[in-house]
């Protein structure tokens, strides 16, 4: 397999210098405006971009990468806040934020891929496998970062970002350096290796981080951080059960595929196998413990894991790591128009009044119907994307009213994934989970105080066997609660059906 990395081109006769000095470097890192992220993050760009496009020596380009690395993590952290929990698509302010932290971690991936190349044209050198480790881990966690960065503007990584990965990784695996420990503050308890944060990268991708709210995706990739140990990297071999297994083309530019799903005869040469059967369990008993009310004392999972649901997150989770998802129904193509209420308040206002509304007291602009273009259509649901010249934005787990030109009332489903396309075009998906529903203000008792808020009605389908529902916003009421509403009428309720992001969906039983 021939290795060859994407990288700028050097500049034999450069005008500026590249700093390599510790204590100059040193200077310029204390000089940074950081609490301004924008103008930092650009500042270090100028001086990686100086320092990739010149000849350097290999010691001297390592460490100054390996200065400038902290700084990069600090100011990151501060301009992902920016854009990390935005509704689609994204302002062009939020936008800047998510395209300066692109470009500041491919300058590291760049200078690392450099430093490999140094080395590995070094003739003599002493402890090469664990520099080469050193360096490999550092390039993928660039890699990392961008993937991250992709994921939380649901754009799908590029092809020509999995094929650095998986070449990086090859790199490793030539030079027996996968495995080797390395010293990396910006991991959990300040130790890494090539091995995991390469799996990491690959359990993210397996998370299905499309169909995840951004708040959720920021903590699976907290959670793969600290549990993707329990994943197995190796080479092809006999595999008894295809279930959690996973293959990886090492000379290709795909993410991983489900064994079961692999149409191509692997390749012993170049393809391994990703086996998550132990991390599967692993995620089975953070659950039940979680489900008893117990936090894990393993560090995997945030002591405040049983108030922030992470129990609903793991048991998605543990879907993707298990067997391969199989598409229930098939889908086809239609050309036509919806209009979408998006969000509870604006569900809530065109079930109760079935038009627009200019104004609404809890949030900002008008409550009115968005126009979608449906892409295709199947018995569960709906493949839409946003029209142009729409203002409309959106959360994966809002809930929304949809009606199609055929319909003369409004019903309810949900916003299931999200994806920025190559276009910039945004397209969703809906699940349908009720033909129609009505709007209501519902009461609660808490703490010996009365609280309002809006409330959807879903009634039963006994065709489906689905009881009647309720949907209402998060932590607005809970299992044994009774709410009342204006007409005198009560009702229990009884069982979660669902919960996202952004939505609470229970049973309930009149009174």
């Amino acid at each position: 397999m021939v290795i060859s990395f994407k990288l700028p081109s050097l500049d034999d006769n450069p005008i500026l210098l590249a700093e390599t000095r510790t204590h100059k470097i040193n200077e310029f890192i204390q000089k940074l405006p950081f609490g301004d992220p924008i103008t930092a993050a650009n500042d270090l760009i100028d001086e990686l971009q100086i320092l990739n496009t010149q000849k350097v020596a290999f010691s001297n380009r390592l460490n100054a990468l390996e200065l400038y690395r902290p700084a990069a993590s600090q100011i990151y952290k501060d301009l992902i806040l920016h854009f990390s929990n935005a509704s689609l698509p994204l302002t062009k302010n939020e936008g800047t934020f998510a395209d300066v932290a692109v470009k500041l971690w491919q300058e590291f991936a760049y200078g690392y891929k450099l430093s490999l190349i140094d080395l590995q044209n070094k003739i003599l050198s002493i402890n090469s496998s664990k520099t080469a480790a050193q360096v490999i881990q550092r390039a993928i966690h660039a890699f990392k970062e961008i993937a991250l960065i992709h994921h939380l503007c649901y754009r799908t990584p590029s092809s020509s970002l999995w094929g650095e990965l998986h070449k990086l990784y090859f790199c490793a695996l030539q030079q027996s350096a996968q495995k080797l420990s390395v010293i990396d503050q910006l991991a959990m308890n300040n130790v890494s290796s090539v091995n995991l944060i390469y799996t990491q990268i690959l359990l993210m991708e397996l998370a299905d981080p499309q169909h995840l709210a951004s708040a959720d995706i920021l903590k699976t990739d907290t959670y793969l951080s600290n549990i993707a140990e329990h994943a197995e990297l190796r080479p092809l071999g006999l595999i008894d059960n295809p279930t959690g297994v996973f293959i990886v083309a090492l000379d290709g530019d795909k993410p991983p595929t489900p064994v079961a799903k692999n149409k191509e005869k692997p390749d012993e040469a170049t393809d391994i196998l990703l086996v998550t059967v132990n991390l599967a369990r692993q995620i089975h008993q953070h659950i039940k413990l979680l489900q008893d009310g117990i936090v894990p004392n393993d560090g995997y999972l945030p002591s405040h894991a049983i108030e922030n649901q992470y129990q609903d997150l793991l048991a998605q989770l543990i879907k993707n790591f298990g067997k391969a998802q199989q598409r229930i129904f098939s889908r086809s193509k239609k050309s036509d128009g919806v209009e979408l209420g998006i969000g509870l308040i604006s569900a809530h206002h065109l079930l109760k009044t079935g038009k627009p509304h200019a104004k609404h007291d809890n949030v900002e602009g008008a409550i009115k119907p968005s126009r979608w273009q449906i892409l295709n259509v199947s018995a569960g649901g709906y493949a839409l994307r946003k029209f142009s010249s729409s203002a409309a934005s959106a959360k994966v787990g809002d809930v929304v009213a949809m009606k199609n030109s055929k319909n003369a009332s409004w019903e309810l489903a949900v916003l299931r994934w999200a994806n920025i396309n190559d276009m910039n075009q945004l397209d969703v998906g809906v699940e349908l989970i009720s033909p129609s529903a009505s709007a209501d203000i519902a009461k609660v008792e808490n703490n010996g105080l009365l609280i309002e808020g809006e409330a959807l009605l879903l009634p039963e389908i006994t065709a489906l066997k689905q009881s009647a529902s309720i949907v209402t916003a998060r932590s607005f009421c809970k299992v044994g609660n009774i709410l009342s509403f204006n007409k005198h009428q009560k009702i229990l309720v009884n069982k979660l059906v669902e919960r996202s992001a952004r939505f609470e969906r229970f049973e309930y039983s009149l009174i």
